[in-house]
């Protein structure tokens, strides 16, 4: 026999989509447990996509705050940019260097790849601390 407390309601169940289980990138099964305060793992724009469900059903953002566990700041704020879900943009392609080869600080002058700006980086670092310290 299951017990219930006298007087005890049932809390609404919110759901995202009547038929759709999945749009694009977005997994409205796991937005559906978000916007229920259940534990989930959610990419940023389930999050944002929850938040805006939660919000046009009048939740306030503190709430939907606590059930998607980000602060009511960042709802107010997604919420201000208009529901807008943010679009990665992946690195450019490296451009062609000719045959060069990487030199032994990771750089070589005009490349994009990851490791020729994080060498660049590394060594913009290096003469800051060495300015630094000579100061």
């Amino acid at each position: 026999m299951i017990a219930t407390r006298p007087g005890a309601a049932t809390p609404t169940r919110y759901y995202p989509s009547t038929t759709a289980t999945f749009d694009g990138d977005l997994d409205y099964i796991a937005i559906e447990h978000a916007m229920n305060g259940e534990q989930v793992q959610l990419t940023r724009g389930e999050r944002i996509e929850a938040a805006r469900q939660l919000d046009a059903r009048g939740i306030h953002s503190t709430e939907i705050g606590r059930r998607l566990g980000v602060s009511r700041d960042t709802v107010v704020a997604w919420r201000n940019a208009g529901w807008a879900i943010p679009v990665t943009v992946p690195d450019p392609e490296p451009i062609d260097i000719g045959g060069a080869t990487h030199g032994r600080s990771g750089y070589s002058k005009g490349c994009r790849c990851r490791t020729c700006k994080d060498g660049a980086n590394a060594a913009q670092r290096a003469a800051k601390a060495r300015r630094k310290a000579a100061a």
